[in-house]
């Protein structure tokens, strides 16, 4: 190996480390003030506690904020993939009138800043005499997240071998059965990737739910907000942060496992079943 190439092997390899420091650093620091006794979050820790996880989960208000926010997420996860879904199978049609235009209107959230999004979303509303709900939260995560599914579910249909779908035909399937039986089995590991993708933007999202949250039911983000200026309650939400980080890492590992036994499952014959 020339003398460039391991220069260059040195600089990537220095920069992954630094990247994955600057990425997860915080996170270890959460972790390890969640079991700070004091009510402080400084260094050196004198003493470790879990008392701070008992009163996260007695404060009523943050637990109701957290479930809140992980129901939200979880309908906009559910509706965020099922309308990408939809509009992948439109926007891989041959024939489409207007592809250009259409694809640029769903991508459109995406270069629009969340807040201006939100302004907009709160004058509709009153123009339209609807007062700020969870419904309207959940409309607007539906709207920034769904480019994301589209942009995950789209390329793995194009991707997809036509033939099979045709086999399925041939064998007597309609056109919904074999879309059903064949080709939504082989979209299932980007349809998972979807839901995930859109449960972490909404949960994790403040701009809109700022605007549109109803006063008394915050999300969990804007909960979080407050209660980091709020000296008394910052040692709760820290437990807390560190609870959810727990519980993301777990979905992470079990999302991985769910696409490897849906890569299983695709790499099995699938158009023999639609005549089963």
């Amino acid at each position: 190996m020339s003398v460039v190439g391991r220069t260059g092997k040195a600089l990537l390899s220095t920069y992954f480390v630094l990247l994955v420091l600057f990425l997860y650093a915080p996170l270890v620091v959460l972790l390890v003030f969640g079991f700070n006794k004091g009510n402080i979050p400084t260094l050196p820790i004198k003493a470790f506690s879990t008392k701070w996880y008992s009163a996260a989960f007695s404060d009523t208000p943050l637990v109701q904020a957290l479930i809140r926010s992980a129901l939200i997420a979880l309908i906009n996860g559910l509706a965020a993939t099922l309308l990408g879904v939809m509009a992948a199978v439109s926007l891989a049609r041959r024939h489409l009138p207007l592809r250009r235009m259409v694809m640029t209107l769903i991508l459109l959230p995406l270069v629009v800043p969340y807040i201006v999004l939100a302004v907009g979303l709160v004058v509709l509303l009153h123009e339209l005499g609807i007062t700020t709900s969870l419904a309207a939260v959940l409309a607007g995560h539906v709207v920034i997240s769904l480019p994301y599914s589209v942009l995950v579910i789209l390329p793995r249909l194009r991707s997809l071998d036509s033939s099979i779908a045709e086999a399925a035909s041939d064998l007597g399937a309609s056109e919904f059965k074999a879309f059903v039986l064949v080709t939504l089995p082989l979209l299932a590991p980007a349809m998972v990737s979807s839901f995930l993708i859109a449960f972490t933007v909404s949960f994790d999202e403040f701009a809109i739910a700022s605007f549109l949250a109803p006063p008394g039911s915050p999300t969990y983000p804007i909960y979080l907000y407050a209660g980091a200026r709020t000296p008394a309650l910052l040692p709760e939400v820290i437990a807390m942060g560190s609870v959810v980080i727990g519980i993301s890492i777990a979905l992470i590992i079990a999302a991985d496992f769910t696409r490897r036994w849906a890569e299983r499952r695709m790499a099995a014959p699938v158009v023999g079943t639609v005549l089963g």
